[in-house]
């Protein structure tokens, strides 16, 4: 008991900290304090002169003249918050929901309801990801590091005309670090009291010449888990990333600019989250079988009892991402010519523990490619005259390359002496290109009015080729996923997609806006049905309708935006998991509800603010609620900061971040939903006012609360039985910042 107590010391310490820290806010807030620095999801990224910057829609301009609804994440707040991974995104970006797959690293995302779910690998998410202006199609890569950002946009609603192809329910632009023009060192390292966890991350600048300058960073994070396993006494998931990006930026002329990066990033992850939330006794009884009687809850507790002697213990996988970009921007006159050259290749491996209970019942070994290589050129005009304009072409070229092996070991089966047993293994191999040209323009009148209009015509086509093979006899690989000899499928669609809106500058800094787009993401195969003939899917169209009012003060001590939307979605590609496969169709489904951002500055170094979502999606033929479509999502909190002396600053931040119940299958009764989740986040910081240190202390789910993260029907089991994963628990870091 002692021992536990002192282990458990330096977390109360941390928590009277946290504590003294909220009691200085009304006292502190009267005093002189400087300037305050947005910290919150939604906050500054590129400033000038208090206008915040924004690149989504291809050139810089301020966010509140986008005639849209865009989030920005400043490198500040990613740090503040303590993430280090896409996953955690929605941690620092209200209306955002995510949520992992239980095995492997598929991540599903949604904005206003609307998204793709985690699942099927040769999918192309319906919210799109870009890593510095290049498309990244896999939702794989969202489980790629989160480190070196300059600042993150996330775009609402049906983009298709400048973003990009699959844009048709949003978007996620990752704009990362540059170099600056003078020598400095960044670093940072955190220590996590709950789990041990830990993140060290920095960055070098290195001015090479005059117009030469470089920029590495790496990061490396080792999370320790947050599920107890039971029976191997370990937590899970385990997590070891190592990441490294060089950014170069030559600048030979006034009018030329070139940077090229490197990033190199690698992943393994240990154990499974898989609890056993709901039972009819069969998993009581496997885990008796294998020699592990009693380790079975049914609670949503963070603890599991799953081993696999096919593994070696337990599950693990590996996930390796490499990109390699050149952007170079040419001044041909007053005009500029930008070109993107990208290739992109990922690895994973994953040995998969599916059925949640000791034993080696139900597994998925998995061994995925992909590859993809873009070429992007386009031409952009000044925006300071009446009429400007964008126009370009965008040219993909990928491979995928999946081989799964499922198996299975049942000790029972459909009919006497035939048990649920065997070996199968898929082999899918993709090869997709396309080429999509695009136009915007916009015209200003005199008075403040202006129009919007944007044109994106895509050609794209797949070749898959696809096999199944019996490597273990048994019903579970000749009757449940029966053997396919060779065979090739082929698909080729054009599509022409659109926007349009009007926007009216009441003054400087009130302005109203409708728009309405139509975006589409291509069809397409999936690897993981029972039957392949079946592979095949239909491409999804989504247009969506908004309007909005965005306010703020001259002195940008206020901020109000609000935009009503709604969205519909035709032959929507949905994933639906029933714990050993992935279920692909379409369906129609529709989004409709209300955005609003507001900020406050009462007394100069105290901002609050607010960030809420509600949607009401539900699909069109049925009714239902959709997966990972919450009604409501949002955040609300503070920012604080004061000066202490003449060399010190003090920072306080917190938020209440929330969601309301979401289900995770299209049919809500196949599984239990995960209820209302509301997290306490708390963060405390001293450093010199000239930046040059930092020690923050940082609390994330303060009140330790959980809810179903993912829920899916156990795999081969009887109906009743049900698998489902937490979300993460307290954490309280304490972390170290300094530059030079």
């Amino acid at each position: 008991m002692a021992a536990f107590e002192n282990r458990r010391a330096p977390v109360r310490a941390m928590w009277s900290l946290l504590i003294v820290g909220t009691a200085l806010v009304p006292v502190m807030a009267s005093a002189q304090a400087t300037a305050v620095t947005p910290t919150s999801a939604v906050a500054a990224a590129d400033e000038t002169d208090g206008e915040i910057l924004v690149t989504a829609r291809k050139r810089a301009e301020s966010v509140h003249d986008v005639p849209a609804t865009i989030g920005v994440i400043t490198q500040e707040a990613v740090t503040n918050s303590g993430a280090t991974n896409l996953q955690q995104l929605a941690a620092v970006a209200p209306g955002l929901n995510l949520a992992k797959a239980p095995t492997g690293n598929e991540i599903g995302v949604t904005i206003r309801g609307l998204g793709s779910s985690p699942g099927v690998p040769s999918f192309d998410s319906s919210v799109s990801l870009f890593v510095d202006g290049v498309y990244a199609p896999r939702s794989r890569e969202f489980a790629a590091s989160m480190f070196d950002i300059q600042r993150i946009e996330v775009i609402r609603g049906t983009q298709a005309a400048l973003l990009g192809k699959n844009t048709s329910l949003g978007a996620i632009n990752l704009i990362s670090r540059k170099p600056g023009n003078t020598f400095a060192v960044d670093a940072r390292a955190s220590y996590e009291f709950e789990r041990g966890s830990m993140v060290a991350s920095g960055g070098i600048d290195i001015p090479l010449a005059d117009t030469l300058h470089l920029r590495v960073a790496g990061s490396y994070s080792h999370d320790n888990g947050f599920v107890k396993n039971v029976v191997l006494d370990n937590y899970a998931p385990r997590i070891r990333d190592a990441a490294f990006r060089g950014v170069l930026v030559w600048e030979p002329s006034d009018n030329i600019d070139l940077t090229a990066t490197v990033q190199h990033d690698v992943a393994k992850n240990y154990g499974s989250v898989i609890e056993v939330i709901a039972s009819t006794g069969v998993p009581e009884l496997l885990a008796s079988l294998a020699g592990f009687p009693g380790v079975v809850d049914r609670n949503l507790d963070r603890r599991v009892a799953s081993t696999s002697p096919r593994t070696g213990g337990e599950q693990d996988g590996r996930l390796k991402v490499d990109k390699y970009n050149l952007t170079a921007n040419i001044g041909l006159g007053d005009h500029t010519l930008t070109s993107i050259t990208a290739y992109s290749r990922y690895n994973e491996t994953n040995r998969a523990d599916a059925d949640a209970v000791p034993g080696d019942y139900v597994g998925r070994n998995v061994d995925e490619v992909g590859t993809q290589f873009s070429q992007e050129v386009r031409l952009v005009s000044p925006s300071d005259r009446p009429f400007d304009y964008i126009v370009g072409g965008l040219f993909l070229d990928g491979r995928l390359d999946n081989d799964t092996l499922f198996a299975a070991n049942m000790p029972f089966g459909p009919a006497l002496g035939v048990l649920i047993a065997g070996q199968q293994r898929t082999t899918f191999v993709q090869d997709n290109s396309a080429i999509s040209l695009f136009a915007q323009a916009n015209y200003k009148f005199e008075g403040g009015f202006r129009l919007t209009g944007g044109v994106r015509w895509t050609r794209e086509r797949k070749d898959v080729d696809l096999a199944r093979v019996v490597v273990v006899p048994g019903f579970f690989s000749t009757a449940i996923f029966p053997p396919y000899a060779p065979f090739s499928l082929s698909r080729t669609e054009k599509n022409f997609d659109y926007s349009f809106g009007a926007q009216y500058e009441i003054s400087p800094d009130a302005l109203v806006y409708a728009s309405y787009g139509q975006g589409t993401k291509g069809g397409g195969y999936a690897q993981s049905v029972t039957r392949l003939e079946t592979a095949e899917y239909a491409k999804e169209v989504a247009r969506t309708f908004e309007v909005g009012v965005k306010l703020q003060d001259p002195d940008r001590k206020w901020l109000f935006n609000i935009a009503a939307f709604s969205t519909t979605v035709d032959d929507f590609q949905l994933v639906t998991f029933t714990g050993i496969q992935f279920i692909v169709g379409n369906t129609d489904l529709r989004s409709q509800g209300v955005e609003l951002e507001a900020s406050w500055k009462p007394v100069p170094g105290l901002r609050l603010f607010i960030n809420n979502t509600y949607a009401d999606a539900k699909d069109r033929a049925t009714g239902n609620p959709i997966p990972l479509a919450p009604k409501w999502t949002g955040s609300g909190g503070f920012d604080f900061r004061t000066d202490v002396g003449s060399a010190l600053r003090f920072s306080l931040n917190g938020s209440v971040d929330y969601r309301s119940k979401r289900y995770y299958q299209q049919n809500p009764a196949t599984s239990p939903a995960g209820e209302a989740f509301t997290t306490l986040n708390l963060g405390v910081a001293l450093g010199a006012q000239d930046d040059a240190w930092e020690v923050r202390l940082i609390g994330r789910n303060l009140t330790d609360a959980n809810s179903l993260a993912f829920s899916f029907p156990l795999p081969l089991l009887p109906a009743g039985n049900q698998g489902g994963m937490s979300e993460r628990g307290r954490t309280v870091a304490l972390q170290v910042s300094a530059r030079f």
